[in-house]
């Protein structure tokens, strides 16, 4: 796991200058070695910091040169070993050696067969031609920009672009914006800069120079072979069996490293299951779970972290966290997370990962598991109103609806009756900036409603909703130098469980339906009793109490660039209206995320000194 920048183009030789600032501002990623490269001709020029992992030697330190091909790559893949060539003499036993040699022998088709989360920059002395590339699980991230010239600067976050171009103009991008301030997030390929872009997953970039000096962009997608199809016939215990030993490969898949491993634990069944099964094979494993020490037992999941690890024989640490580590980390959480996107909970992760970091170089996690399965509350609301909410065949289904479930399944109900769509997310600030068009990237979040209500929220979370979810982990993990991964999200067992039938994941509407029933030998019984948490944030009890000053300090005390979308008044009324008026848990917990929103973006417009100029 690593961290990477460089530029094509005519600025190379020039802003190359620039590189050794922009690889101290990615030392978090990779603090045990760093290197540069400059292109023969001077018209590319790369550096990367590495956090050793596989092949601790300098053998692997990049960016790595072979014959005419160099590399700078962020990642792991997993199948390395398969997919070396024998008749070739490799230096190393590094991922990144295999990648090289692959990439080199051909081309971007390589990473067809590459499997695991990566993101990197190939450059290719003889073409002269340079490969941008990201994994097509969304995991590690990729931004770049066009200069004036034509020039592409890229790196593996957007401090190190800006450290590298330090005239580039950090104009917010109003659109993205909007949805952000809507559904705290927004789609790939998008972020709150103008003019810097994110590569989306699965996808590369070919730059080549042309006989003018210019560069060329050529896009490309990664081609996957389909997965073998699930047998004709298949017995539901068949089914469970099957996807069972699914899950313990891509567990056992993701345990390649040379340096011990950690497991990141809480109350909930996916990182349970990636822990049992990875303990299996490891037996230094360590665990870590956060917890809130409130008189709210629903913000404490230790009880439950403590009987899994008790079973599975790790040694669980556990870590407090506090309203002062709100205080004292909202800043350097946000200059992170290098912009707003998802919820609180990064707050929490954080805190956890910078502890976690102190015993551990690499941690897995349980990303991924409600989307393959169909975890979400959404998925119950899309089902009952697949089934007409009230009709005879999901009668029996609303007995199973938890009080925490029931607002997401109204105001569901309330948005399909009245305007005939679907939202796949609650809407926070409903258009904060109605001048902007934001209509084609809102599109992600807001859909016509058709008869396949199911398959389309399983996209939104798949395309939209956990790639946001991975940036934010990659970007929390490696400001501590540590490298989580996610066993769950892995290619081989994606192709084989979304050819299940979603009705078949949550038979009923039961939440994981299918998968509490693979895991009902492995995993203490009372997990699986217990209510989807999710790692909750109990920041709405503290903005009444420990919080109160912090937040009116910062949204309403001193002027603040968030004053120009939401009054100074309003912001006011907000608060006083979540001190002094208690509501319903979802209700509260929605005004508390209104509340999260304006500190962060008052914290980002600091922090990287944004301006809210539209376009002339």
């Amino acid at each position: 796991m690593c961290g990477f920048l460089g530029i094509y183009g005519p600025s190379a030789p020039v802003l190359g200058q620039n590189l050794p600032a922009g690889l101290r501002t990615l030392l978090h990623r990779g603090p045990d070695a760093q290197g540069e490269y400059q292109a023969p001709n001077q018209g590319c020029v790369l550096g990367h910091v590495r956090l050793a992992i596989v092949d601790t030697s300098n053998l692997a330190n990049q960016p790595l040169h072979r014959a005419h091909g160099v590399l700078v790559y962020n990642g792991e893949t997993y199948n390395h070993q398969l997919l070396r060539q024998h008749n070739d003499n490799y230096t190393s036993h590094s991922d990144t050696e295999t990648l090289l040699v692959g990439l080199m022998q051909q081309g971007a088709a390589f990473l067809n067969q590459a499997e695991g989360m990566f993101a990197g920059a190939f450059y290719d002395e003889q073409a002269d031609t340079l490969l941008l590339f990201r994994d097509d699980l969304g995991i590690k991230p990729l931004y770049y920009t066009i200069l004036p010239d034509s020039s592409v600067a890229f790196a593996s976050e957007i401090k190190g672009l800006l450290t590298l171009l330090p005239s580039l103009e950090r104009r917010c991008n109003l659109a993205a914006l909007s949805l952000y301030m809507a559904y705290e997030n927004y789609p790939q390929g998008t972020t709150l800069l103008e003019g810097i872009h994110l590569l989306p997953p699965g996808e590369t970039l070919l730059l080549s120079r042309q006989s003018s000096g210019s560069v060329m962009l050529q896009p490309g997608r990664l081609q996957r072979e389909e997965a073998p199809p699930l047998p004709q016939g298949l017995s539901r215990q068949a089914l469970i069996d099957s996807t069972r030993t699914h899950l313990e490969q891509a567990v056992t898949a993701h345990l390649m490293s040379d340096v011990p491993l950690g497991v990141y634990l809480s109350g909930g069944i996916d990182s349970s299951l990636v822990a049992t099964l990875a303990s299996r094979d490891v037996k230094d494993l360590a665990g870590f779970t956060g917890y809130f020490e409130t008189k709210d037992a629903y913000y404490d999941e230790r009880p439950l972290a403590r009987d899994v690890a008790q079973a599975a024989n790790i040694d669980l640490m556990e870590v407090p966290i506090t309203p002062t580590h709100f205080m004292e980390t909202l800043d350097p959480l946000i200059y992170t997370l290098d912009e707003p996107r998802m919820g609180m909970g990064a707050f929490s992760q954080y805190v956890v990962a910078h502890q976690a970091a102190q015993h551990r170089k690499v941690i897995l996690a349980g990303h991924g598991g409600d989307e393959l399965f169909g975890g979400y509350p959404l998925f119950k609301a899309f089902w009952l109103l697949e089934m007409g909410l009230l009709s005879r065949q999901s009668l029996g289904s609303l007995k199973m609806v938890k009080p925490k479930e029931w607002p997401w399944i109204l105001d569901l109900a309330k948005e399909s009756l009245t305007t005939g769509r679907v939202r796949f997310a609650p809407e926070l600030y409903p258009a904060p900036l109605q001048h902007i068009q934001a209509e084609a990237l809102r599109k992600a979040f807001v859909q016509s409603k058709t008869s396949a209500l199911l398959e389309q929220l399983n996209r939104y979370y798949v395309e939209t909703y956990l790639p946001g979810l991975l940036m934010v982990e990659d970007k929390i993990s490696m400001a501590h130098s540590l490298e989580t991964r996610v066993p769950l999200w892995s290619q081989a067992l994606i192709g084989w469980v979304s050819q299940i039938p979603l009705r078949e994941k949550i038979p009923g509407g039961q939440l994981k339906g299918l998968l509490r029933e693979i895991v009902q030998p492995i995993l203490p019984q009372s997990l699986l009793s217990a209510p989807k948490r999710g790692f909750p944030t109990p920041l709405r009890l503290w903005l009444r109490n420990e919080l109160r000053e912090f937040t009116y300090e910062r949204l309403v005390a001193s002027d603040t660039l968030v004053h120009q979308i939401v009054s100074k008044k309003a912001i006011a009324s907000l608060l006083k209206s979540h001190q002094q008026i208690p509501m319903p848990f979802p209700l509260d917990e929605r005004r508390a995320h209104r509340i999260w929103i304006l500190l962060c973006l008052e914290s980002w417009f600091r922090q990287y000194q944004v301006t809210l100029k539209e376009p002339a």
